[in-house]
């Protein structure tokens, strides 16, 4: 985190609006034709964390479920539209998607002239800016010292706006009657000082260019600063709309203002949607410009093309959080080629055994293209599933109830099926908090060597009971926990190993997508040199005759054996 900046560098408020301040009853509706429709996007978020998305960008989920110690005020995307962060009133982040963590304010004593207001991005998602009531600035990650407001200044009224120049130099406050201070070397371009009309402002952004700011006040009506395009009137029916909270720039010109409620107000440029409730279970308290996002969806990477899974074995060395190696380009070890498919493990068992090198194996996972060289569809997860152990704590509770209130007939059903539940619950807990984020989850189903009793045996290499109905509770577990967060499951076996587990079990909740393992070689992926089959080879493997489980093959594996290659490669169907 980088250090707290009060106080001493040019920090003077605007004096008077003057001719550069442009009233919004003055003025047209003007639409900016130059923008094109499908690159509106943008993002909702409520106090509970709740996120909604327009336009097509992404959305990676909220804190909704989350019992927040403090309501969320305000949110950022990253620059590539793949994933946000939200700050809550007492300065706790909180990253999704391919949003990093780089510090909070949380945990910090703190009073109301100090409730956090807003965050910014830095313009390579590197970092992040957070700033109070009070007007005091604290950065984190790459983003530079910016100067707080001078501490008797920001008792006029708080602050309830704040912007960044583009170079992250400068940046611009708002308080609540219009007065515009700039912190360091930010050029002023007017204020609404003693000109508001007692409607209070509740937030500001900056025009592209930083040349000029809009301001918005609780009745939706912006005015226009500097090089900012010109306002728009709110539309009548904003009235029965609840108070406008904030505003954010569109790109290139124009911007949007949302209401408490969900309603978004246009300005130049289209709107994208809007929730436009009257009630709901917390109010609307920021939106967020976004990048529209194609992300796979959880879905099918192009079919034919190739790729690689990694995992812990891929790390620089046993328990390093560095990555070794990896497939495909820049270096290309072990002859490796450029790779679409890209799949991260998460663990290397269902329980505290992480992957420790996640976030490098996901930011190489980031780098997929497809063959036209474009960015591929978004990587995937996996997770490696076994039975509990006698010795699992995490089954003791969960959505089959307290295991040790039931008849002791019961428990056992009880324990398996809330160890897979919870598994996977902590499993994309701990990827969250390395960053990774992807829609579609496997589970990593093999070793069909079997303890018997209701516990897995994992020091004689038997990770599954042979209790076949509690494997099939533990598998069910974990896939309802994925679907609940809203992450698409699939499963990764063979029908050997899977039959031999479940007893041929077909998982409720709809037809799973299969990544089949033990497909044949194929050049590429592997050295050509190798002399392997052409990967076209592989279209028999995804005709059905290895579906399990009531799934269909989406995926194929090439196994290494006996030919000692360090990754394993992988086929799209």
């Amino acid at each position: 985190m980088a250090a707290l900046v009060v106080g001493a560098a040019l920090l003077t408020e605007a004096s008077g609006a003057g001719a550069s301040g442009t009233s919004t009853s003055l003025e047209t509706s003007t639409r900016i034709s130059s923008v094109p429709f499908s690159a509106l996007a943008y993002d909702l978020v409520s106090a509970d964390g709740t996120v909604t998305s327009f336009g097509g960008a992404a959305n990676f989920g909220g804190e909704e479920s989350s019992h927040l110690a403090a309501p969320i005020v305000g949110m950022a995307v990253t620059p590539d539209g793949r994933g946000y962060w939200l700050v809550a009133q007492d300065g706790s982040v909180f990253p999704f998607g391919d949003a990093r963590y780089f510090g909070s304010l949380s945990g910090k004593p703190y009073t109301s002239a100090h409730d956090v207001i807003a965050i910014v991005s830095t313009r390579d998602g590197g970092g992040y800016w957070l700033c109070d009531a009070s007007g005091i600035v604290t950065a984190f990650g790459d983003a530079q010292p910016i100067p707080s407001l001078l501490w008797w200044k920001a008792q006029h009224a708080p602050i309830v706006g704040f912007a960044v120049m583009s170079s992250g130099k400068g940046a611009w406050a708002v308080n609540s009657i219009g007065i515009v201070y700039h912190l360091g070397p930010s050029p002023l371009y007017g204020n609404l000082r003693d000109k508001t009309g007692g409607v209070p402002i509740v937030g500001m952004a900056r025009a592209p260019n930083s040349k000029g700011y809009w301001l918005v006040n609780a009745k939706g009506y912006v005015t226009s600063f500097g090089s900012a395009s010109p306002a728009v009137p709110p539309p009548a029916i904003l009235a029965n709309k609840g108070a406008v909270v904030g505003m954010t720039a569109a790109p290139v010109a124009g911007y949007w203002a949302v209401s408490s409620t969900g309603y978004v107000v246009p300005g130049g440029v289209p709107s994208r949607g809007g929730l436009a409730r009257r009630s709901g279970p917390t109010a609307i308290v920021a939106i967020a410009r976004a990048r529209p996002v194609q992300l796979a969806g959880g879905g099918t990477y192009p079919a034919g093309t190739i790729g690689y899974d990694i995992n812990w074995p891929q790390c620089a060395s046993s328990g390093s959080a560095a990555a070794g190696p990896l497939p495909g380009p820049p270096g290309y070890p072990a002859a490796t080629t450029a790779y679409t498919i890209a799949v991260v493990g998460v663990d290397g068992w269902a329980v505290d055994s992480y992957n420790p090198c996640l976030s490098p194996e996901v930011a190489w996972a980031k780098k997929a293209t497809l063959p036209n060289g474009t960015l591929a569809p978004h990587y995937q997860l996996y997770l490696f599933l076994n039975s509990p152990a006698s010795t699992s704590t995490i089954d003791q509770s969960g959505p089959a109830g307290t295991c040790a209130d039931l008849a002791s007939s019961a428990k056992p059903a009880c324990l398996a099926y809330n160890y897979g539940y919870n598994a996977a619950v902590e499993a994309v807990s701990y990827a969250k908090s390395e960053n990774a984020w992807a829609k579609r989850w496997w589970l990593d189903i093999e070793n069909d060597q079997c303890a018997s009793g209701e516990w897995n045996d994992a020091a004689a290499g038997e990770w599954w009971s042979c209790e076949q109905k509690l494997d099939d509770g533990t598998i069910q577990g974990a896939l309802d926990a994925l679907r609940k967060d809203g992450l698409i499951p699939g499963v990764y076996s063979t029908a050997l190993q899977w039959n031999a587990i479940t007893g041929s079990y077909t998982p409720s909740g709809g037809t799973l997508p299969i990544w089949v393992a033990g497909a044949p070689w194929t050049s590429p992926p592997y050295p050509v040199s190798s002399g392997y089959e052409k990967p076209s080879a592989l279209q028999a493997w995804c005709t059905g005759q290895y579906d399990f489980g009531g799934g269909t093959v989406q995926m194929v594996q090439e196994t290494p054996g006996s030919n000692n290659y360090p990754y394993d490669p992988d086929f799209a169907c």
